[in-house]
C-alpha cells in the first residue's frame, strides 16, 4: 500500500534532541541509540493502520546480512537496543517515532515515506561505543568548533588557533563523501558500510584519507621551504576551506599540509561524524621507521642538521570491544603520512593507555606511537674523513605532550598518560642506551623576539675527575676544568642580519652546541630551538557582535624588523562568524617601525562563543597568527 503525504513536519526540533542542529534544520541529522520523530500528513482520510511497515537502509547494495537493511513494524514503542519504531496517528496526522540501533553503522539512510537523512554516531547514547559521559567532555570534543593547537618547541610554546567549524554549510556532506572514496569502500562497498557502526573502523579510515599518499585523500603533504602549486601549511587557519576545495576540485588533494593540519583536518572531520576527538602536541617527537625503538640523527662535525621538534596526531574517545579489557578511552591516531600500515599510509587507533603500559603488540601500530615518544635518541656524527662516530646526546624523546584544557584555551599537559614518570618503571623489553654524560647546555638569556638581537650561551659542567670544555660556534676553550665540579660560559650573539633570512621558515632556530675533547677523542652534543616570537596582531570589535548584524575587526601590527614589509595581507574567519569562509584585505607596504591596519566587515550567524582567528601575511614574516574569543548576542526582537 502507497502512502501520499502532504507535508513533512520541521526537523528543528529532532535536531536539537540530538545536538546536530547546529549543522543545519532543514534536513533530518540524528544519532543512532536515541528516539526522533517524523511527522505526517495525509493528502486524504484514511483509516488507522494497524499493520505498517518502516524501512532503513543505506549504502549502494544494502542488505539485511550485512546490516546495512532493516526493516520494522512500527506498532510497538521505540526500543534503545536495537532499531525500531512507533506509530501513532489522528485522523490525516501521523507522528512516527524511530529509533536507530546505537550499533548501527553511520551514514545517509533512506527511509520509505522519508526524505534521506544521515545517522551519526552518539556521544550522548551509554550504549554507542564512543558514549563520553561528562557534559563538559561532550561540549568541548564534539560540539566545539574551533579551539587550540599547540606548536614551537618544549621550551617554548605556542598555541595556534583553529577553526574545526564542523558544522559549516556542507561540511558533514564533505566528511560522508571522504568515508566513500576510501580504498576499502572502492575494494567493497558493501564490507565497507557494514563496519562504519564501528567507530575504530571509521576512524582507521579516516587516518589514511586525510592525507593523499594511497587514494583520493584530502592533504598532501610537503614538508620544505618551497610550496610551488600549493600554499605553505602555515597559511591554513581551519579545516573548513581545505575540505570545501577537496569536495569541490572533484576530491584532489589539496596542497600543501604539515602534521598540526592533518591533525586539524581530521578532527573535524570525527567530530562531524559523531565520535569525541581532540589534536595532541608531542615535543622532541620520534619517528621510528625500522622498528627498534632507536632514533639515529646523522649530523656533520658542526652539527648541522634539521629536525622537526614536535608532531600532532588525535585521540578519539571509543570503547575497544576487540581488545582485552582496560583498553576503552582515548585511541591516538595519525592521518599525517608516515609510514605504511597493513600496506596504507595510516598509523591506529591504539589505546594511549596500551602505549603507556609498553604493550607493543597492541592494534594497531603501538610500537610505532610508542617509539614517538620513548625511544633511545642516538646522534652519529660523520666526520670528514668518512669515520661515523657516537655523540651522546641527552634530549629526552617526548616532553609536554599537549592538548588544549576543557573550556578554556589553557595547555593540558598529559604526558603522564603516555609515559611513567622517570624511575616510576623499568621497561625490560625496551633496550636502554647508557647515557656516558649528561654534560652540556645551551641557554638563552632571555625570551628572542622577532627583529631583536639576542644571546645565547653554550656551557660545560665539568663532575669528578672528567674535565670538560666549551666549544660554540667559532668560539674555541681549551680551559681545564677543576676536578669536582666547573661551569664554562662561552656566549654568543645574534643579530637580525644573522637570522632574517630564516623568518618566513618559521621563525625557528636550532642552536647546536658540540664539545670535542681532542686528548680522548670523546664528543657531546646539546641542541636548543629557539623559537622568535611573532609580532603582537591587535584586535579590536567596534560594536557588540549580534547574530544578523554587520560586526567590524579593527586590526594591526607594528613592523619589528628593519625592513620593508611587502604583499600584506590580513585575514579573519572563525565558526559561525564568516559563513564558513576567509575574510581578506590587502594592505600597502609596512616601514620599519610602522603600523600594518585593516578594518574587515563580518556578520555573525549564531549566538555564544567564538573564535575569530586572524592570519597577517607578509613575504618577510610569513604567518603571523592570532584570536579573539567573542560573545556573539542573539539577535534582535
Amino acid at each position: 500500500m502507497y502512502v501520499f503525504l502532504a507535508y513533512v513536519s520541521s526537523h528543528t526540533q529532532n535536531n536539537a534532541d540530538h545536538h546536530t542542529d547546529v549543522f543545519c534544520k532543514d534536513r533530518l541529522i540524528v544519532r543512532r541509540g536515541q528516539p526522533f520523530t517524523i511527522n505526517l500528513s495525509m493528502k486524504s482520510d484514511m483509516s488507522k493502520l494497524s499493520v505498517a511497515t518502516l524501512i532503513a537502509e543505506t549504502g549502494l547494495h544494502p542488505s539485511v546480512s550485512s546490516g546495512t537493511r532493516v526493516s520494522m513494524d512500527v506498532n510497538g514503542e521505540p526500543q534503545s537496543s536495537g532499531w525500531s519504531a512507533a506509530l501513532s496517528q489522528h485522523g490525516k496526522d501521523i507522528s512516527l517515532t524511530v529509533c536507530a540501533s546505537p550499533k548501527a553503522p553511520i551514514g545517509k539512510y533512506r527511509l520509505i515515506l522519508s526524505e534521506p537523512s544521515v545517522l551519526l554516531f552518539n556521544p550522548w547514547c551509554a550504549d554507542d561505543t564512543v558514549y563520553i559521559e561528562k557534559e563538559e567532555e561532550q561540549e568541548e570534543y564534539v560540539m566545539s568548533q574551533d579551539g587550540i593547537i599547540f606548536r614551537g618547541a618544549a621550551n617554548y610554546i605556542q598555541s595556534c588557533p583553529w577553526n574545526f567549524g564542523q558544522f559549516e554549510s556542507g561540511i558533514l556532506n564533505v566528511c560522508l563523501k571522504i568515508l566513500n572514496k576510501s580504498l576499502q569502500y572502492k575494494k567493497d562497498p558493501d564490507k565497507d558500510v557494514s563496519q562504519r557502526g564501528d567507530p575504530m573502523y571509521v576512524t582507521r579510515v579516516l587516518s589514511a584519507m586525510i592525507n593523499s599518499n594511497d587514494d583520493s585523500g584530502v592533504l598532501a603533504g610537503k614538508w620544505g621551504e618551497c610550496y610551488s602549486g600549493g600554499v605553505a601549511p602555515t597559511s591554513w587557519t581551519g579545516s573548513v576551506e581545505i575540505l570545501r576545495q577537496w569536495s569541490d576540485c572533484n576530491c584532489a588533494s589539496v596542497r600543501y599540509g604539515q602534521c598540526w593540519v592533518f591533525a586539524g583536518v581530521g578532527c573535524t572531520v570525527a567530530r562531524a561524524l559523531g565520535i569525541p576527538c581532540r589534536v595532541i602536541t608531542n615535543f622532541e617527537s620520534a619517528h621510528d621507521s625500522n622498528g627498534d625503538l632507536k632514533i639515529e640523527s646523522y649530523v656533520n662535525e658542526n652539527g648541522q642538521r634539521v629536525k622537526e621538534n614536535y608532531h600532532c596526531w588525535l585521540e578519539s574517545w571509543m570503547k575497544r570491544p576487540d581488545l582485552k579489557p582496560g583498553y576503552d578511552g582515548w585511541q591516538a591516531s595519525d592521518p599525517t603520512p608516515q609510514e605504511q600500515s597493513e600496506g596504507v599510509m595510516c598509523c591506529g587507533p591504539v589505546p594511549v593507555k596500551a602505549i603507556k603500559g609498553g604493550d607493543l603488540t597492541c592494534k594497531y601500530d603501538a610500537a610505532f606511537v610508542y617509539a614517538e615518544v620513548n625511544a633511545d635518541h642516538i646522534v652519529k656524527c660523520r666526520l670528514t674523513d668518512g669515520r661515523v662516530v657516537d655523540i651522546v646526546n641527552k634530549v629526552q624523546i617526548g616532553q609536554k605532550i599537549s592538548t588544549k584544557r576543557i573550556g578554556l584555551d589553557d595547555r593540558e599537559d598529559i604526558t603522564h598518560l603516555y609515559k611513567h614518570r622517570e624511575g616510576e618503571v623499568l621497561h625490560a623489553c625496551i633496550p636502554q642506551l647508557v647515557m656516558k654524560q649528561q654534560l652540556s647546555a645551551v641557554v638563552l638569556h632571555h625570551a628572542a623576539h622577532c627583529g631583536h638581537v639576542f644571546l645565547f650561551c653554550a656551557k660545560s659542567i665539568s663532575i669528578g675527575n672528567v674535565p670538560g670544555c666549551t666549544n660554540t660556534m667559532q668560539c674555541h676553550c681549551s680551559q681545564a676544568m677543576s676536578p669536582l665540579l666547573a661551569v664554562l660560559r662561552v656566549p654568543m650573539e645574534h643579530t637580525y642580519n644573522s637570522y632574517s633570512a630564516l623568518l618566513c621558515t618559521g621563525c625557528q632556530l636550532l642552536v647546536t652546541a658540540q664539545l670535542t675533547d681532542i686528548g680522548r677523542c670523546g664528543r657531546m652534543m646539546e641542541k636548543r630551538v629557539v623559537i622568535l616570537e611573532d609580532p603582537e596582531i591587535t584586535i579590536q570589535i567596534l560594536r557588540q557582535p549580534r547574530v544578523g548584524q554587520q560586526s567590524c575587526a579593527k586590526l594591526s601590527m607594528r613592523n619589528p624588523v628593519p625592513e620593508v614589509l611587502g604583499k600584506c595581507r590580513f585575514t579573519i574567519e572563525g565558526p559561525n562568524l564568516t559563513h564558513g569562509e576567509t575574510l581578506s584585505r590587502t594592505i600597502p607596504n609596512v616601514e620599519p617601525g610602522k603600523e600594518a591596519r585593516a578594518k574587515i566587515y563580518f556578520r555573525p550567524t549564531r549566538s555564544g562563543q567564538h573564535k575569530l582567528m586572524v592570519d597577517l601575511y607578509s613575504k618577510k614574516l610569513g604567518h603571523v597568527k592570532a584570536y579573539t574569543n567573542l560573545n556573539v548576542s542573539k539577535a534582535e526582537g
